[in-house]
């Protein structure tokens, strides 16, 4: 089953009839906890969503799986891409075919309990001023042993006050991507871009724009396993391996990521905070989030351009601040 066909305007017959909610799958070789996501998926207890699965041309049984599914529901669309483009145009395909007055992307490795589309939409009917819903997340291993729970509101993402919840964006994790979304605020952003962090600089705009509502109860589970593909190109060490994995054309390309996320930061905080006061504590807030690890990149990036040594210095540098006090899980700056 394959839909290329965009969404219809809205206003248009064909968007009145449109589910109120857009469930956008994107996919590559996830042929091992495919299966689950989709039938978590299926068994909402809230039916009125469509489930666009978009294929980045897998080698695995992802499509047979994919196609099993569409042949028996009717809500769901298979949609293959005729080669890898990267997860960043997959990504961005999803939303371009989706109808729904909600939207939320799923990943193939996650799995929603049956009343999750319901209590978050739910929690947007009753908050205008929310832009996005999320659950508490249950962060569990490949064996589905929990780990630990998430909670977003904990970094500021439900206050009334702009700075705050850049704040949160700053830190805390990006799982909140993939909760349910308000199409008409998330089709005015630059949505998923070619860079390190990407994901993060969409999360900082929605913040910018309104609330994130929280459903409290852990609705939304995370599987955290070696085998993501975060996981897999950050483990190779290169930052043109994760550049790949964001846009296949840019591997052979270094690209500024710690600069262009930043950079769209200032740029989201200029377009979206109007108040002088909150747009100087939105600025305060980025400064401050710039940690050593961040600065030396923000060095070492237009270098990088010039000579491949300064990325091996780089490693260098970040092995360093670690053996002083940072985190034990590596994280590049600005990555989700």
């Amino acid at each position: 089953m394959n839909d290329r066909s965009p969404a219809p305007p809205p206003g248009s017959p064909e968007a009145t009839a449109a589910p109120r909610v857009s469930i956008g799958l994107p996919v590559y070789n996830g042929e091992r906890f495919l299966a689950g996501a989709i039938a978590s998926i299926l068994a909402q207890t809230y039916t009125d969503f469509e489930l666009i699965i978009c294929d980045n041309a897998s080698s695995d049984r992802t499509g047979e799986i994919c196609r099993g599914f569409a042949g028996k529901d009717p809500r769901v669309r298979y949609h293959r891409q005729p080669r890898n483009l990267g997860a960043t145009r997959n990504f961005n395909h999803c939303f371009e075919l989706a109808s729904g007055a909600y939207f939320k992307w799923a990943a193939d490795d996650d799995v929603l309990e049956p009343r999750f589309l319901e209590a978050c939409i739910e929690a947007l009917d009753k908050d205008p001023g929310a832009v996005l819903s999320q659950s508490l997340v249950k962060v569990v291993d490949e064996a589905d042993r929990p780990v630990e729970i998430y909670d977003h509101s904990a970094y500021g993402t439900s206050s009334p006050r702009p700075s705050e919840r850049l704040s949160g964006r700053l830190r805390g994790t990006c799982v909140e991507v993939f909760g349910v979304i308000r199409s008409e605020v998330l089709r005015e952003s630059a949505l998923i871009q070619s860079y390190i962090g990407s994901d993060r600089a969409l999360l900082v705009d929605l913040a910018l724009r309104g609330r994130f509502a929280l459903v409290p109860e852990p609705l939304f589970i995370n599987r955290d396993h070696l085998g993501r593909c975060t996981r897999i190109t950050r483990a190779r060490g290169d930052r043109r391996h994760i550049i790949a994995w964001y846009d296949t054309q840019l591997s052979h390309q270094r690209v500024l990521s710690t600069w262009q996320f930043h950079l769209a930061c200032l740029r989201l905080i200029g377009r979206r905070v109007h108040s002088p006061g909150e747009r100087l504590r939105c600025y305060r807030q980025l400064l401050a989030s710039v940690r050593p690890r961040t600065a030396a990149y923000l060095v070492l990036e237009p270098l990088m351009l010039v000579s491949p040594r300064a990325l091996t210095l780089a490693r260098v540098i970040r092995r360093a601040i670690r053996r002083a006090g940072g985190r034990g899980r590596s994280r590049l700056p600005g990555s989700a």
